[in-house]
């Protein structure tokens, strides 16, 4: 639950730093840094969770026009939707499962 509050706060903190400026293209693409870093410590349903929560924040609030889940220009919805699948992805891949036993080696 940790890892949700902080992406959540940490997208809107993104959305309201840069939104408006030629730099907000990009954002989708670094937040992914913190997906992976969200699922790694959080595990990875908070790497999941993260991924779409951002999505919707970024798509609602972060480009034009704003309010709606369409967004206007191709590229920000390219990065948006990079962030979203490989977020998801890369959450799964990432995810902290030392935990979990191994499966026993055949000698």
């Amino acid at each position: 639950m940790a890892g949700i509050v902080v992406s959540v706060l940490l997208a809107v903190f993104l959305i309201f730093s840069v939104r408006g400026t030629h730099r907000s293209l990009i954002v989708p693409v670094v937040f992914l840094v913190f997906i992976i870093l969200c699922a790694r410590y959080f595990g990875m349903l908070a790497g999941v969770v993260a991924s779409i929560i951002a999505s919707g924040l970024f798509a609602v609030f972060l480009f034009e026009p704003y309010g709606s889940l369409q967004i206007k220009d191709h590229q920000a919805l390219w990065n948006l939707a990079l962030m979203l699948f490989a977020g998801i992805a890369l959450s799964y891949a990432n995810s902290g499962n030392e935990d979990e036993p191994k499966a026993p080696k055949n000698s």
